[in-house]
């Protein structure tokens, strides 16, 4: 077979790329003759023709002015004619100092160069000389800020100064009585026959039931838990109850397995009626010192009694998963063998509640579904009566309570609404028992050293700051040291130099690199 030689390209021109043809090439469109010249419409050409004339006119008055400028310039640059008055004579000299006619026209006429010169005077008329805001929106927002002060002082006026203590007028208004207990019955009832029904059976007979209080001031007061004891228990028989109690032998690898089988015949001579599992505090510490293993046992049982004895040492081991879920084990005697039956049993009427200072509102669990109305109702009226003392402030300082379910689908009725002024209640201030006993305690300390050291919150012993010579308080920093400096005088070592005076070590400078890690030197 013959081989077609190569087709040789053109070369092309320079700074143009080569340009290769393809099997379908790019077709141009065809032009359409045209018949014959298309007729406008009328409308077009009489817009057309309109347009020229308005540029004529613009030309025309541009001519005009341009003729005019020239005028005045030629008149400006001639020399002055000499004036003659009406009598014949010429006028008078001009004073040195004096403006002539024309620049006086010319100053009232010309605005001044870059806002330089003397402005040009204005006839101030009635309308102008009054002043006109710069916008209507300023204007607003500035009538809106004087309205609000005017309020603001108006309040302050009627409120006048924050209540320090409680009147007996005040007192006076507080009802002798909250709520009735037939009115509080049938408030309970329409909440407890509402979940009874089909759809609401979700959480079945362990449903809560819990008084919610709205505090009208935020009380000063320690975070703590507090307690209230109710007529008749939130727990069935059925129950578990936790019992933590002292071993009987001390040590750290002594057996607890004696103390716990001694605690269990004891619990059953005694028949005691909920079903109670001892724990005793070394296995709590073995068993029980993980955090996951502390997490179970706050689910496991429903209730925790601790002896009396070792209470302070239970509270500090369990930690924050028991004081969250207001779970911290009650205090009991176990002292005398009488009284053991009895105080488990008002252990389990005790119902605990979170005291806050962070906000207005508490909850307070009082009745359980499964209760008769009867007891739920005694539960109620019994925790009411208590919130005189209980509750910061007492009845006072309750703006509103609410019954309300304790569950994710939670439902409120109010109760009570409080109708005394707000103004009139002061803020209601608590010391816990640790507190007190710190204010004893600093008293005690004084007296013992002549008033010079003091004890503070947290345990420390100061010297106490005395005032300088003006009256004035002393703000030096506090110490925590009992003795100073100067009280303090070296028998022996007559280069002690105290710490706060030390000389700052010396950098290292010079002399071979240190070598790091377990290398160890040759010589």
């Amino acid at each position: 077979m013959k081989v077609k030689p190569m087709k040789k390209e053109k070369p092309a021109a320079k700074g143009s790329g080569v340009l290769k043809k393809s099997k379908t090439d790019i077709q141009k469109a065809k032009k359409v003759k045209s018949a014959g010249p298309v007729k406008e419409s009328a409308a077009k050409v009489v817009a057309a023709a309109k347009l020229l004339e308005k540029k004529k006119e613009v030309k025309l008055v541009k001519a005009s002015k341009t003729k005019a400028d020239k005028e005045d310039a030629e008149q400006e640059n001639e020399p002055p004619q000499k004036l003659v008055q009406a009598n014949g004579k010429a006028p008078a000299k001009q004073e040195k100092g004096s403006k002539s006619m024309k620049e006086i026209a010319n100053e009232e006429k010309m605005p001044p160069l870059n806002g330089k010169g003397p402005k040009p005077t204005k006839q101030v008329t009635d309308e102008e000389d009054s002043p006109k805001p710069e916008n209507e929106s300023k204007a607003a927002r500035r009538e809106r800020e004087l309205k609000l002060k005017a309020l603001k002082k108006k309040q302050k006026k009627l409120g006048g100064k924050v209540v320090s203590k409680v009147s007996e007028e005040t007192l006076a208004l507080v009802p002798e009585q909250l709520v009735t207990k037939a009115s509080f019955r049938k408030l309970y009832e329409v909440v407890h026959n509402k979940f009874n029904e089909k759809g609401n059976k979700l959480f079945g007979d362990d449903l809560k039931y819990a008084l919610q209080a709205v505090a009208v001031k935020v009380p000063r007061c320690p975070l703590r838990i507090c307690r209230v004891a109710l007529p008749h228990t939130l727990m069935r028989k059925e129950d578990e109850m936790c019992l933590i109690v002292k071993d009987n032998a001390r040590g750290r690898d002594v057996d607890y397995l004696p103390t716990l089988h001694h605690w269990e015949d004891k619990l059953k001579e005694l028949s005691v009626g909920y079903n109670v599992q001892v724990i005793p505090f070394q296995q709590l510490k073995r068993d029980y010192s993980s955090f996951e293993m502390k997490r179970k046992l706050v689910h496991r049982f429903e209730r925790f009694v601790v002896d009396a004895r070792i209470s302070g040492h239970v509270f500090s081991f369990l930690g924050t998963q028991f004081a969250r879920r207001g779970k911290n084990p009650i205090a009991v005697k176990l002292d005398s063998d009488a009284k053991i039956k009895e105080s488990i049993e008002q252990a389990a009427l005790v119902q605990t509640f979170r005291q806050t200072y962070s906000g207005p509102v508490t909850e307070i669990k009082f009745a359980v579904h499964w209760m008769p109305v009867e007891q739920a109702v005694a539960n109620g009226m019994a925790l009411l009566e208590q919130l005189k003392t209980v509750y910061p402030g007492g009845w006072l300082n309750v703006q509103a309570i609410n019954l309300k379910t304790v569950c994710e689908k939670s439902y409120s009725l109010p109760i009570y609404v409080s109708t005394i002024d707000p103004n009139l209640v002061p803020v209601p201030i608590i010391t816990g028992p640790r507190q007190v006993f710190v204010q004893k305690q600093q008293k005690l300390f004084s007296k013992q050293t002549g008033g010079k050291y003091e004890v503070t919150k947290d345990g420390v012993v100061r010297r106490v700051k005395k005032p300088s010579a003006d009256g004035e308080e002393n703000n030096e920093p506090d110490s925590d040291v009992e003795m100073t400096l100067e009280d303090f005088q070296p028998d022996d070592d007559d280069n002690w130099v105290p710490y706060d005076d030390e000389p700052p070590a010396r950098p290292r400078t010079g002399g071979r690199p240190r070598q790091r890690g377990p290398k160890m030197r040759i010589k």
